[in-house]
């Protein structure tokens, strides 16, 4: 504290505090970072379907790779590692999801929301159905593939109807 004397007559010198500029600031920053990961958490479980992350770059990368390392050859669809997909918004996400554990099979979701769906299968969320003959497919098995021009997923029993689709969908 830093004592400013007065104006006035009498002698008595009056205090002022003076806060420390620092400790508003750093309250402030704590504040705004608090707001902003609270806001990302509500917005990260949406039931909307997401954007693909990464990179152009890296998307190129991951485009020519399939769960075993080889080449997939296609512009539109690609095979996707199933860790990298949010199994309850059906998404490809870039990143490697949060694992789950039912009865000892591994799913993969995004958030605290998906863990929960999941694990109780709320909505049928470990099932998805091929596209090419509308089989039942429990994701955690199941080989998966990106639509690369909105990350969307679809969920195939075996690699090579995974292939025969990517084939038929070929630009």
């Amino acid at each position: 504290m830093e004592q400013i004397p007065s104006n006035q007559k009498n002698s008595n010198a009056q205090v002022v505090a003076i806060k420390d500029p620092v400790e508003k600031i750093y309250r402030l920053s704590i504040f705004v970072l608090m707001l902003l990961l609270l806001s990302l958490s509500l917005l990260s479980c949406s039931n909307k379907k997401k954007e693909p992350a990464g990179s152009a770059s890296q998307a190129n990368i991951e485009a020519s790779i399939n769960t075993d390392g080889a080449m997939a050859s296609a512009q539109n669809h690609e095979i996707v590692p199933n860790k990298k997909v949010c199994m309850v918004n059906d998404t490809f996400m870039g990143i490697d999801q949060i694992p789950i554990d039912v009865n000892g099979i591994t799913y993969y979701g995004c958030c605290k929301d998906c863990v929960e769906k999941l694990q109780k299968n709320l909505d049928n969320a470990r099932f998805g159905s091929n596209p090419l003959s509308d089989d039942k497919v429990d994701k955690a098995s199941a080989v998966i593939v990106q639509d690369k021009s909105n990350g969307s997923v679809f969920y195939f029993a075996s690699k090579e109807d995974a292939q025969t689709f990517i084939n038929k969908n070929k630009v």
